[in-house]
């Protein structure tokens, strides 16, 4: 499924009200007016016109965007109108919040040049809420994993669509709906600087971590802002170890390469022609075995 079938069967889905007793969402006319997945994706994410053949680096995912009818939201929605309507000028939020300009700080780890405030990042960035609803009372709070659910599906057709090298949740609630499993001890161990972490359930290539909100509460759950940091700087290292491992797997591919088996066997491979692979053996050195690339794979079962 490309990008934008996954954000039209999202709004397709979300032109109702629903909701439970402490939270209301309301059909948001601005985002099903818009083209992207969540209103927090016209910050980082919308710039991303080939989204679906080269994917993105990370996934930023937030537990939902808050209630864009409040009357202090009004420039805020007012920008991200421009932004649909074509204006390259304009940027998600023109004076960041304590808030944004603390997760500014943490995707430093990723490098000095990484600026979650500039409409060019310095990596492919994407962010969306893991709820797609838009709340018409509090900002925050009364949140449920019953109604996190009802846009599990949404999610997992985005990842898949997008093709995250890794996936950052904010939030204990947010990680266990992206992870599928629940946590214990979710601030004792960010207390410690050390990142929720698990596979990706759909695909196990995708690594996906647990940090705190970035906001004022969050801060105080795990200590401070220095425990915070030390989480996201052992992500930015398993990323970077991520790409090495990538980058030296691409520039192997092709090349020769020899395997011992068990028995002290070894067994060379080495490139022919048209597609072909040379196969010979330690213990027979005159003998060379031709096979396909494509016979080998049949053999592996692959």
């Amino acid at each position: 499924m490309k990008y934008q079938e996954v954000v039209k069967k999202a709004q397709n889905a979300r032109k109702k009200a629903y909701g439970n007793g402490k939270v209301k969402f309301s059909p948001c006319k601005t985002w099903l007016e818009g083209d992207q997945i969540n209103l927090w994706t016209y910050w980082q994410g919308y710039q991303l016109k080939d989204i679906d053949e080269k994917g993105v680096d990370i996934l930023l995912v937030g537990q939902d965007w808050g209630n864009p009818f409040a009357k202090k939201n009004d420039i805020m929605m007012e920008r991200i109108k421009k932004i649909q309507s074509g204006d390259n000028t304009m940027r998600y939020d023109e004076k960041a919040s304590p808030t944004d300009k603390n997760m500014a700080k943490m995707f430093k780890s990723f490098g000095d040049n990484i600026d979650i405030l500039k409409d060019d990042p310095g990596m492919r960035l994407f962010f969306t809420n893991y709820s797609l609803g838009y709340r018409t009372d509090s900002e925050s709070g009364g949140m449920t994993r019953e109604l996190m659910k009802k846009d599990k599906q949404f999610f997992d057709d985005l990842v898949l669509a997008i093709k995250p090298k890794i996936i950052i949740c904010l939030g204990q609630l947010t990680y266990e709906m992206v992870a599928g499993q629940k946590t214990d001890g979710f601030c004792e161990r960010l207390k410690e600087g050390k990142p929720f972490e698990a596979l990706f359930p759909l695909k196990h290539d995708i690594k996906v971590y647990g940090v705190a909100h970035c906001g004022s509460r969050g801060r105080q759950n795990i200590g401070g802002i220095e425990n915070m940091q030390r989480a996201w700087n052992y992500i930015a290292k398993e990323y970077f170890d991520l790409i090495k491992s990538a980058s030296d797997s691409h520039e192997n591919v092709g090349k020769p390469f020899t395997m011992q088996k068990t028995d002290g066997i070894t067994i060379s491979f080495e490139n022919g022609e048209d597609g072909q692979v040379l196969i010979t053996r330690s213990n027979r050195p005159s003998e060379t075995v031709i096979m396909s690339a494509d016979m080998i794979c049949k053999c592996l079962g692959i």
